[in-house]
C-alpha cells in the first residue's frame, strides 16, 4: 500500500558509495514493521526520548507499513540515513471489489528495455537477466529473511505460478534482496522456505554484494532506506514483468496489511486475485 503524505518532503543528503556503505554497516536491519514508524522528517533528540518513555509505560510497538514508488528504469534517491519518528497509520489499500489491474495496481510501459543484472542465486550460481531472453520474467524485490511483504507476496507467486498452467514453463519467478544487512547466499532463504518456494522450478532468491545489489535497486526504481535507530530497513514494494524479448512491459505494486506487531497479512481472496492477475499479465507475455 501506498501511504500518501500531504506537503513536500525535504530534500535527502545525497550519499557517496562510501558513506552508504558505512551507513549500512553501521546499523543493523530487523523487520519493515519497526522501519515504517512514519514518514522521513528529523525528529528532536527531546521528542524520540519522550515517545520512548510513551511506549515503555504503554506498552506500544510495532507500525504500520509504508509503500514508496519509485520510477521506472530512473535511479532513486541514494539509498540514506534517517531518523523514524513514531506516527503509526492505519493501512489502506485497493478495494475487494476492484477490477484485477486495480487491484494490482497495474501499469503497462511501453519500449523501455529492463536493466541487465547478474546476481547470484540460491543455487550459488551466476544468474543473469540476459540469459532469460525467451521467457517471460517475473521481477520483485523482498528481504532475504522474509520480514517485510514477503509471506504475502510469496503467496502470491507460488498460487501464480500453478495457475500459469503449462505456460509455467516460460515465465520465470525473479526475487531480488532488498536487506542491506543480509547479503549472503543462501541455499535455503527465508524467503523461499517461509511461503514455499523453496525447490519450486524457475523461482529464483538472488543476491550479491551491496555495491552490486544497489545498483539493481537503483535501476529498478527501489528505495532502502536504514533507520537511526539499529535494526530499522525499509523499501517499496514494485513486481515487473518482463518479455520475452527483455522489455519492460508492465509493473505492479504489491501490498499488504500489517499489524501493530509487524506481522503482514492479505484476506485470501485477495491474495488469490491478485495471484490469477500476476499469471495473467506473464501468460499474456509469452510467446
Amino acid at each position: 500500500m501506498t501511504t500518501n503524505h500531504d506537503g513536500a518532503l525535504p530534500p535527502e543528503p545525497r550519499l557517496s558509495e562510501a558513506d552508504r556503505a558505512a551507513a549500512f554497516t553501521k546499523h543493523q536491519p530487523v523487520d519493515r514493521a519497526a522501519a515504517f514508524r512514519a514518514g522521513r522528517a528529523p525528529v528532536p533528540a527531546k521528542f524520540i526520548i519522550w515517545m520512548a518513555v510513551v511506549f515503555v509505560v504503554l506498552g506500544l510497538g510495532g507500525a504500520l507499513v509504508e509503500h514508496y514508488f519509485g520510477g521506472i528504469g530512473v535511479a532513486t534517491t541514494p539509498t540514506t540515513v534517517f531518523k523514524l519518528p513514531a506516527t503509526p497509520k492505519s493501512p489502506t489499500g485497493p478495494e475487494i471489489s476492484a477490477s484485477l489491474p486495480a487491484l494490482m495496481g497495474l501499469k503497462y510501459i511501453a519500449h523501455a528495455s529492463a536493466p541487465t543484472f547478474t546476481l547470484i542465486s540460491q543455487n550459488d550460481k551466476h544468474w543473469a537477466l540476459r540469459n532469460a531472453r525467451g521467457d517471460v520474467v517475473v521481477l520483485t524485490f523482498e528481504n532475504s529473511t522474509c520480514n517485510d511483504i514477503c509471506p504475502v507476496l510469496g503467496a502470491e507467486i507460488k498460487q501464480a505460478q500453478l495457475r500459469l498452467g503449462t505456460k509455467s514453463s516460460k515465465v520465470i519467478f525473479v526475487i531480488v534482496n532488498s536487506d542491506p544487512k543480509d547479503l549472503a547466499v543462501n541455499a535455503r532463504p527465508p524467503a523461499l522456505v517461509i511461503p514455499g518456494l523453496l525447490g519450486l522450478p524457475h523461482i529464483y532468491f538472488l543476491t550479491a554484494k551491496l555495491n552490486r545489489l544497489n545498483s539493481v535497486w537503483s535501476n529498478y526504481g527501489l528505495s532502502v532506506r536504514v533507520g537511526a535507530v539499529a535494526h530499522q530497513v525499509a523499501h517499496n514494494d514494485v513486481m515487473y514483468f518482463i518479455d520475452t524479448k527483455g522489455q519492460l512491459t508492465a509493473l505492479a505494486t504489491p501490498y499488504a496489511n500489517e499489524s501493530t506487531k509487524g506481522i503482514f497479512s492479505l484476506s485470501a481472496w485477495n491474495i488469490t486475485r491478485f495471484a490469477q492477475g500476476i499469471a495473467n499479465t506473464a501468460s499474456s507475455l509469452v510467446k
